[in-house]
């Protein structure tokens, strides 16, 4: 590859400057507000028919595991017989209108079917397995156009903002959607108690909502609509295409059945609660909607604190431990005496479920191809779904289930624990980096994530074996520790100045990662002799190749030792542009100075067709200055982004 065309790949990050940031993203503003007041609706809707079906057709005094589970199973059958023909649908039509037309669908189902419902139950004009029929058929139709509406939104999401912003986006969907959850129970059972009524147009008037919000997006032709088709002949030829897909991407399976676990522990505590709070706590069947909302409050810190870390957080953390922790909160809430002791453990589980669940579906958002996205969480809604009834049903047909409630608490609560240990142990089998290390970039990782908002756009480009070269341009005592923590699987070794090892503890640092002291005042033969060894043992050498600090954050004309080294060493040279610095007073004051780090890798630089030329001064620095050149592009790419967005 040419040196010019290495610097039009590092040009081509995609979509930069397509989509601006999510607070000003309108399209993804209306899909999220569409999604938020769904969820209201659905809470909302929830406890209506918990209502309906236990009070006002049974004629019962509380709610029951029973009741509750035979009406989950209703909700919940849908998705397990019609998710492949929502993935479909999603992967053929425009998405856009999917959504909408289900929202209507819903509507209609709504006022029509549960007013004729209630005003039957009212008169007692049917009797009770008439109206237990037309209570679970409507709600079967119901939740059929919510499977349809389901792929649709999931598949839809990635093409509305930037892949770098995608586990925010969700993020941010996940804990105003649980805050709606929260206000979605208190609400219903406010409204509950109000009036019955009152609680199901207010169900209706959210997906009145939620498709006034969809079709107020504005999308560019096809924009809503897969990648270029890849259609088979039919259905089934479709359908037999995503099992053919998930056979042969191991991730994206692995990823689905981790929402499968999630999943069937949620449905174990979303039958088995009611029972709980009614019978074991005694408490009256109105706190129920209460109890949902506190709990579902430990979502929003979870999903709160996921979105913090913006591009990523590790996955022994993010689903490793955070299913560990899960199964921990179902173990304690067991144990609990009290009913405030169940909260607190309900609210730990549900903390950890949301970081778990984010975490894994932003995964499969990124692994999935545009052109077969919609089919994948098609099957993906079909799998999980076995995770929802597997414990629905027996809970559904057992009808002295209520006291086996606590023993089926603690053996879910134990199984999940035992799943993340064993998921912990895969993670730390082979670590990408020594333990030590390890440890000690991920303290990195917090402080700088924490106190100077570091993130990386994009993808690291480090060659993941070999040597390599890592340069970058050098405005703060904070660029290699931005640098270390952008490479996740190797660890860059850094030229750096003789006198910083007279430092206290940025010595300290420099001697734990095997940096190579540099003579500015004078040429080190030496410093060069050492880093040619640790290229020839294929380390990665981080090189800021302007030779010092550019207080004013102004590009200097690049030394020619990196283009020695580059040359005798044969490795590649990956540009990198730092952004977010401020400028530099003093290497004391950057590590107390706020910044915002953002860290842009660029395509490796390849200068084997100038190894066996004659490395005069003028070849050194015609390579220098290409390096420079490289960086430069890099950052006025990330400027014109910035501008344009």
């Amino acid at each position: 590859m040419t040196q010019t065309r290495a610097l039009q790949k590092t040009s081509n990050t995609p979509l930069l400057k397509d989509f601006p940031p999510l607070v000003r993203n309108r399209n993804f503003l209306l899909l999220w507000l569409a999604y938020v007041v769904s969820v209201l609706g659905d809470r909302i809707h929830f406890l209506v028919m918990l209502q309906l079906l236990c009070v006002v057709i049974l004629k019962l005094k509380t709610y029951g595991a029973q009741q509750n589970a035979q009406l989950n199973l209703a909700m919940f059958l849908p998705f397990l017989l019609l998710a492949p023909l929502g993935g479909v649908v999603s992967d053929r039509l425009p998405r856009r209108w999917v959504m909408i037309s289900c929202d209507l669908a819903r509507v209609a189902i709504v006022i029509v079917a549960r007013t004729v419902l209630l005003v039957a139950a009212y008169r007692g004009e049917m009797p009770v397995g008439d109206l237990l029929l037309m209570l679970f058929g409507s709600e079967l139709l119901l939740s059929s156009f919510g499977e349809l509406f389901s792929p649709a939104r999931a598949a839809i999401l990635p093409n509305l903002v930037h892949p770098t912003e995608l586990l925010q986006a969700n993020s941010i969907i996940s804990v105003v959607g649980t805050i709606f959850t929260l206000i979605g129970f208190v609400l219903g059972s406010l409204l509950i108690i109000w009036h019955l009524d009152y609680a199901m147009y207010a169900d209706a008037a959210t997906y009145i909502l939620s498709a006034t919000f969809v079709y107020s997006m504005r999308m560019a032709p096809g924009m809503d609509r897969p990648a270029p088709a890849r259609h088979g002949p039919g259905l089934w030829a479709e359908l037999n295409g995503a099992i053919k897909y998930l056979g042969g991407h191991v991730r994206p399976f692995q990823a689905i059945l981790l929402e499968l676990a999630f999943t069937t522990s949620s449905a174990v505590v979303l039958n088995c609660l009611p029972a709980i709070v009614t019978r074991q706590f005694h408490l009256p069947d109105k706190y129920f909607g209460w109890f949902m909302g506190i709990a579902g409050g430990g979502m929003i810190l979870g999903a709160a604190a996921v979105s913090r870390a913006r591009r990523g957080i590790p996955k022994e953390v993010g689903i490793g431990w955070a299913t560990v922790m899960i199964g921990l909160g179902l173990v304690l809430g067991h144990f609990a005496p009290t009913w405030p002791v169940l909260l607190a453990a309900l609210i730990v589980a549900a903390a950890f479920g949301a970081v778990m669940f984010i975490s894994v579906d932003t995964l499969l958002q990124r692994l999935l191809p545009d052109y077969v996205r919609g089919r994948i969480m098609g099957a993906r809604d079909l799998i999980t779904t076995f995770g929802l009834l597997a414990p629905t049903v027996p809970l559904a047909i057992w009808p002295h289930i209520d006291a086996w409630i606590p023993r089926i608490i603690l053996t879910t609560g134990a199984a999940i624990s035992l799943l993340g240990i064993w998921l912990l142990t895969l993670y730390y089998r082979r670590p990408s980096l020594p333990w030590g290390q390890a440890v000690g970039r991920r303290i990195i990782a917090i402080y700088l994530t924490l106190w100077h908002r570091w993130r990386l756009a994009g993808a690291c480009r480090i060659p993941t074996t070999g040597p390599v070269i890592v340069a970058a341009n050098h405005t703060s005592g904070l660029d290699p520790l931005a640098l270390i923590i952008s490479s996740r699987r190797r660890l860059i070794r850094f030229m750096v100045a003789r006198e910083y090892y007279q430092m206290p503890i940025v010595g300290r640092l420099c001697r734990w990662i095997g940096c190579i002291p540099v003579n500015r005042s004078a040429a080190d033969a030496a410093s060069v002799r050492a880093a040619l060894r640790a290229l020839r043992q294929e380390a990665v050498l981080g090189v800021f190749p302007e030779g010092g600090i550019s207080a004013d954050h102004t590009f200097r004309q690049g030394k020619p030792g990196i283009a020695l080294l580059a040359l005798l060493s044969g490795a590649p040279v990956v540009p990198v542009y730092i952004s977010g610095t401020r400028r530099c007073q003093n290497i004391r004051r950057d590590f107390l100075q706020r910044a915002a780090l953002v860290v842009h890798f660029g395509a490796p630089l390849r200068f084997g067709h100038l190894r066996h030329r004659r490395r005069d001064h003028a070849t050194l620095q015609m390579v220098a200055d290409q390096i420079m050149q490289a960086i430069a592009a890099i950052k006025q790419r990330v400027d014109s982004a910035e501008s344009g967005s």
